[in-house]
């Protein structure tokens, strides 16, 4: 909600209550260059796309960074796509590999079921 004290009252992690913040630059905060823009994404997921703004407490003249969800949850969700990437190529590798076991196994038994006539013969030979 907007105010006419010159800020935004929000919650400020600092004084742990609902205070008039005011905006600032990120890259003020962050102390990070690229951050002067408010339309971030993560390089290697393009497609989460979120906004973060300066914030400074009126109050206590604490800084933070907010964003439309919070940054961990982004941070987390990261590691999660990252992770099932790393899942699916194994699975992938897995499948291709069982797939060549198999055929090794098809291969084995033919060789085995010629060993086993090879063995029927020998005997009724003898005989």
């Amino acid at each position: 909600m907007r105010v006419t004290k010159g800020g935004t009252d929000m919650y400020c992690p600092s004084c742990k209550e609902v205070t008039t913040c005011k905006a600032v630059p990120a890259a003020q905060v962050t102390y990070n260059p690229s951050d002067y823009g408010q339309r971030k994404y993560y390089i290697k997921h393009d497609d989460i796309q979120f906004f973060q703004r300066g914030r400074e407490c009126l109050s206590c003249g604490h800084e933070f960074v907010s964003a439309e969800v919070d940054l961990q949850f982004l941070e987390e969700l990261v590691e999660l796509r990252d992770a099932l990437s790393e899942i699916k190529g194994n699975a992938e590798a897995y499948v291709k590999e069982s797939a060549a076991a198999s055929v090794s196994l098809e291969k084995l038994s033919e060789s085995l079921g010629v060993l086993r006539a090879l063995k029927v013969y020998k005997s009724a030979k003898k005989s």
